[in-house]
């Protein structure tokens, strides 16, 4: 069985206060949230780049089984759309150079534009300038990009095809990579991630997880429906029904979420 590492999109919102940390307030928020997942992922990358001191600073709060994921800067992805990235390219990866220094790095997350049509030529040659020994997830939401020639591009540089859960574009659940990354951004309207996942939707995923990870090494995965703290409640309930039990105490359960450890 591959190793499964389940987490959130993040873990620093006002509305889990209750929900998912103390209701009387906690110190370290990211220090409390890795007592409880194993991995998280940084979407605040994707909007602004903090100093590399500041990812430094989350590898020391964090035990050391604890992993990061991070998002590609939006500047690369949506503004300059693959091209011309080196600058910012070279950004990135001083931010990223603390968790990897300390072993806690899993992978990048390229979460591209829904405008963004696939080109051959332009993705070949972003993909070239990507170290070869970094991890890198690409996230499709053009339907253009699904395609034998898309997926063959990540094969042939080791990227790994994120399978999304969201209302737009189909499952595809490609494994390119020696690892499988999966994201769950849920169904609502119209904010797709302002949604509760049912128990019967989250049985569902315990087949396709467990298919996904005889198929790689690795299986990463994180929920992205953070309104209300339901991303940290459905991500333990997901890692409950495939019998991954929390980091910290086999006694730690999902109705801990939100009290004093």
């Amino acid at each position: 069985m591959a190793s499964l590492l389940l987490g959130t999109s993040g873990w620093d919102y006002p509305e889990w206060v209750g929900p998912v940390y103390p209701a009387r307030g906690v110190a370290d928020k990211l220090r409390f949230f890795a007592s409880v997942f194993p991995a998280v992922e940084v979407n605040s990358t994707f909007y602004r780049l903090p100093a590399p001191s500041v990812a430094a600073s989350w590898a020391r709060r964090t035990p050391a089984r604890f992993r990061f994921a991070a998002k590609f800067p939006r500047t690369i992805t949506h503004e300059l759309r693959l091209e011309r990235t080196d600058e910012e390219l070279a950004r990135f990866l001083a931010v990223l150079a603390p968790l990897r220094e300390a072993g806690k790095f899993l992978a990048a997350l390229l979460q591209l534009p829904p405008y963004l049509p696939f080109d051959p030529g332009t993705v070949r040659a972003f993909y070239e300038t990507l170290p070869r020994d970094l991890p890198v997830a690409v996230e499709f939401r053009e339907r253009s990009w699904l395609v034998p020639a898309s997926y063959a591009l990540l094969r042939e540089f080791g990227l790994a095809n994120v399978v999304v859960d969201g209302p737009h574009l189909p499952i595809a659940s490609e494994v390119t990579a020696s690892f499988a990354y999966v994201r769950w951004h849920g169904h609502g309207s119209p904010v797709w991630y302002d949604y509760t996942y049912s128990a019967g939707e989250l049985a569902a995923w315990v087949p396709r997880i467990r298919e996904l990870a005889s198929r790689a090494d690795a299986v990463y995965g994180f929920f992205n429906n953070h309104f209300r703290g339901d991303a940290a409640v459905n991500c333990r309930s997901l890692a409950e029904e495939l019998g991954v039990p929390p980091p910290s105490s086999p006694r730690r359960t999902l109705d801990d979420l939100g009290r004093v450890p």
